[in-house]
């Protein structure tokens, strides 16, 4: 118990904060109770009483220049509150009702340039003379303010708010077949899928060797090869059927792609005039090529293809029944 030693106190000492009216606080403004007692004086004409002269003589009370210089403000603002210290920075060009604007903009055109948004600014303020273009770095700073960040946008789709095309995407999800898929089961829809896996980088580009010898390090991946993957999968909540291929080399072909769907036909098996399979893939060339054309002949593919053709030639999805009476293609 004798060997136990208390830590002494640090004994921190404050610095004392220098006066406001001081050089070096000069950053140091006047607090609004001593700014409220000074203009209260003022008002009561008694700036010049001996006693406040004594104190203003102690720096207990603002100067005299204080005092006019709030007098200014009070009849030019309306107040005389102390400024914030922004370290003398200038300040932002973008402000108000332009910040609004922007904020709004960029909720509806988020892929606008630095041309549009004063293209935008400058009819919001038509008529305004005292309005001005901004450059491209004030926009950007105006935008950090706003929280906004830089990132990869998804792909804009300009033509799929036409009439043409929304009649014909109703009529695609609404109307029986063969001009939809309102009566096919969701169990019977199955989702084609195709990606393709690389390797680009796996580690730093930089390293050390000696002299003359190359920075050469190997690794468990191969940068030379790349894995294709279909997929296709079908829409039953409950036991849904899936069926892959998996290769390296080329991407997806026609022939590659006709292979694998009568791999799908072999094993859903015949179909029936009561139950309809609905293939939905993406518009690639593998898909929607002359291959991919030529292969559906027969009462199987007819009718669906027209429709693909008839009602959504310019959609993200093509579709088309893969058995219908009886009759698959093989």
């Amino acid at each position: 118990m004798n060997n136990i030693r208390t830590r002494p106190p640090l004994q921190q000492r404050v610095d004392p904060v220098p006066h406001p009216s001081a050089p070096a606080g000069r950053r140091l403004a006047y607090c609004e109770a001593m700014r409220d007692l000074t203009m209260a004086i003022r008002a009561a004409g008694a700036s010049n009483n001996p006693l406040v002269v004594h104190l203003r003589g102690m720096h207990l009370l603002p100067s005299q220049r204080s005092e006019r210089r709030w007098a200014g403000l009070l009849q030019r603002l309306g107040h005389y509150r102390k400024c914030r210290p922004t370290g003398n920075n200038r300040a932002t060009v973008l402000r108000d009702e332009n910040l609004i604007l922007i904020a709004l903009y960029r909720i509806v055109f988020p892929k606008a340039t630095a041309a549009e948004i004063n293209a935008f600014l400058f009819r919001a303020n038509y008529g305004n003379v005292a309005f001005r273009f901004y450059s491209p770095s004030q926009i950007t700073e105006a935008e950090d303010r706003l929280g906004l960040t830089r990132k990869a946008g998804s792909t804009t789709a300009f033509q799929a708010m036409l009439e043409i095309n929304r009649l014909k995407r109703w009529c695609y999800w609404n109307l029986a077949y063969p001009f939809g898929i309102a009566d096919i089961r969701q169990q019977d829809l199955i989702d084609i899928d195709e990606c393709g896996i690389e390797l680009k980088s796996a580690e730093k580009t930089g390293g050390k060797a000696y002299l003359g010898e190359r920075v050469n390090q190997e690794g468990l991946y191969s940068k030379t090869d790349k894995w294709n993957l279909l997929l296709a999968i079908s829409g039953d909540p409950v036991n849904a059927s899936r069926w892959r291929d998996v290769w390296t080399g080329e991407g997806t072909t026609g022939i590659r792609m006709i292979t694998f769907i009568q791999t799908i036909l072999a094993a859903i098996g015949p179909g029936t005039a009561a139950r309809r399979y609905c293939f939905i893939m993406d518009n690639l060339s593998a898909t929607c090529g002359s291959t991919m054309a030529a292969s559906r002949t027969g009462p199987a593919w007819w009718g669906r293809s027209m429709l693909a053709s008839a009602t959504w030639p310019h959609s993200h999805h093509t579709s088309f029944t893969a058995a219908t009476g009886g009759h698959r293609v093989d």
